[in-house]
């Protein structure tokens, strides 16, 4: 919709940049769904494809589809007002769909509702975009929102591409310490590197010694050290081996507890699955450890 200052869109080799954007034929679901509220939903999905001149008869037709398509034929006379907020939104999205465009862009479409009808919407979106096929290109501010619903992200700083990956590769091994605290929680801690070896780094956090698999680090590097919350072990007590430390808080969230936890590294956000057994309380001593693999050594990025 905006006149791009420089560089040039192209959509399947042909340059659509001077294009007008109404013969783009791209799909959009804005963030206000954007619904005309005069006209009801059937006539809301209709209304592309009268733009485009379909005649009557192929216009029901392909509106019966696409309203299918969203489970929403059984709501097809009403209005928009009538509707709850995820029906809304998936009028807008059969409203997209209807013209069979190319790439359907969706700008933050979950953000109006609350939390678990947005949990409900993005596996319903994810179904339904693969089964249709159309390329997506959902721009979100939610995290899991894009781990959940992607077979690609983009993360972005400042304008600036960071890192192109799948989901898993952009949470496991993230290229700086600002895609690691971006996507996903993490706790970034700030060492120095003591010692290398072959495809091994050892960093000095607050004097403890924390192994991990890195290279191209030399030694005295500042670095961060990313540990997400849920792959840490928690062991009850204070063992010999792993870090010592003191739960300061205890959230429970139903299928898993978020613990704040004292250490000599620094204060850690921790979570364990609720499994039904007792939980830990606050003061509680606790001994942590963490697999290998489970550590990334990060450059500082600019999100230190």
């Amino acid at each position: 919709l905006h006149e791009p200052t420089g560089g040039r869109i192209a959509l399947d080799g042909e340059d659509i940049t001077s294009k007008p954007v109404n013969q783009r034929g791209l799909g959009i679901v804005f963030q206000s769904y954007a619904l005309f509220p005069h006209m009801t939903v059937a006539e809301n999905v209709s209304f592309g494809l009268e733009m485009r001149g379909i005649d009557a008869a192929e216009r029901a037709r392909k509106v019966a589809v696409s309203l299918d398509q969203v489970k929403l034929t059984e709501f097809s006379h009403r209005y928009p007002r009538e509707l709850s907020g995820g029906q809304r939104q998936r009028v807008a999205l059969a409203r997209a769909l209807v013209i069979e465009p190319p790439v359907l862009l969706l700008d933050e479409p979950l953000s109006n509702l609350d939390a678990k009808l947005r949990e409900e919407m993005q596996i319903e979106l994810r179904l339904l975009q693969q089964s249709i096929g159309v390329t997506t290109i959902l721009v979100t501010h939610d995290q899991s929102e894009a781990l959940s619903m992607s077979d690609r992200i983009v993360v972005m700083n400042k304008g600036r591409v960071v890192q192109i990956d799948t989901p898993v590769g952009m949470y496991d091994a993230p290229v700086d310490a600002f895609v690691s605290d971006f996507v996903g929680k993490t706790n970034l801690l700030q060492g120095t590197v003591a010692k290398t070896g072959r495809g091994t780094v050892t960093v000095d956090i607050n004097g403890v010694a924390v192994q991990a698999r890195a290279s191209g680090i030399g030694d005295g590097a500042t670095v961060f050290v990313s540990l997400r919350p849920e792959k840490v072990n928690i062991g009850a007590g204070q063992a010999k081996s792993g870090v010592p430390g003191e739960i300061e808080a205890a959230i429970f969230h139903g299928d898993q507890w978020l613990y704040k936890v004292s250490s000599p590294l620094g204060d850690l956000i921790l979570t364990e699955a609720n499994t039904g057994g007792k939980p830990r309380q606050r003061h509680d001593k606790v001994s942590l450890s963490w697999a290998d693999d489970a550590v990334r050594v990060l450059v500082p990025g600019d999100a230190a």
